[in-house]
C-alpha cells in the first residue's frame, strides 16, 4: 500500500515538474521566428525572437534598455570584450553601431528608433563589418517584431503588483 501511495506521489510530482517546465519554455512561432520569454526566478527579464539562417544565429532581444541584435556561429573566433564597428543598412538607410564580441557572437543594440521602425518593412538587414557583410533575412519579420514587443509590454506589466495571488502566466 505505502509502495502504491509513494507512486501516485511521485507520478503526481514528477507530472507538476514536466508541466512548470513546459511553462516555462513555451514559445510562440510567427513565420520562421520563434518568440519566447525570459525570467531571472519569478521575475521577467526580456523577450526573444529568434530564427537561424544559413549557419547564422540570429536573436532579437527585446529588454529594458531596448532592442538588441546577436548575432552568432559556431565558425566564428571572436576576440571576446572587444568592440567592433559595423553599419547596419536596411534599404538605402543605415546608422553605425558597435558588435560587442563573445567568443562565437556579437550583440549590437539599436539605438536609433526611426531605423529600428525601418526593420518591420525590411526583408534583410546588412551588417558590414570591416571583414564580410552579413545578411539577416527578415522576412515575416514585421508579425514577429510585433509579437515581441506586446511580449514586453505585456510581461514588463505583471508582477506582484499586479495581482499577487496569481503567478505571471510567462506566455509570449
Amino acid at each position: 500500500m505505502r509502495t502504491t501511495a509513494s507512486l501516485v506521489c511521485l507520478s503526481i510530482l514528477s507530472s507538476s515538474a514536466l508541466a512548470q517546465q513546459q511553462q516555462e519554455s513555451q514559445a510562440v512561432t510567427v513565420g520562421p521566428w520563434n518568440i519566447a520569454t525570459t525570467y531571472k526566478g519569478d521575475k521577467f527579464d526580456y523577450c526573444t525572437m529568434t530564427r537561424s539562417a544559413s549557419g547564422l544565429g540570429v536573436t532579437f532581444v527585446r529588454n529594458q534598455d531596448g532592442l538588441l541584435l546577436l548575432l552568432d556561429s559556431s565558425k566564428w573566433k571572436l576576440e571576446r570584450g572587444k568592440a567592433y564597428t559595423v553599419r547596419l543598412a536596411v534599404g538605402s538607410h543605415s546608422v553605425d553601431a558597435k558588435a560587442l564580441a563573445e567568443t562565437k557572437g556579437v550583440t549590437i543594440a539599436f539605438a536609433d528608433r526611426s531605423f529600428n521602425e525601418r526593420l518591420r518593412t525590411a526583408s534583410i538587414l546588412d551588417v558590414r563589418a570591416e571583414g564580410a557583410t552579413l545578411h539577416v533575412p527578415l522576412d515575416k519579420s514585421s508579425l514577429a517584431l510585433d509579437r515581441l514587443e506586446s511580449c514586453f509590454e505585456k510581461n514588463g506589466r505583471e508582477g506582484i503588483d499586479a495581482n499577487p495571488f496569481v503567478a505571471p502566466s510567462r506566455k509570449p
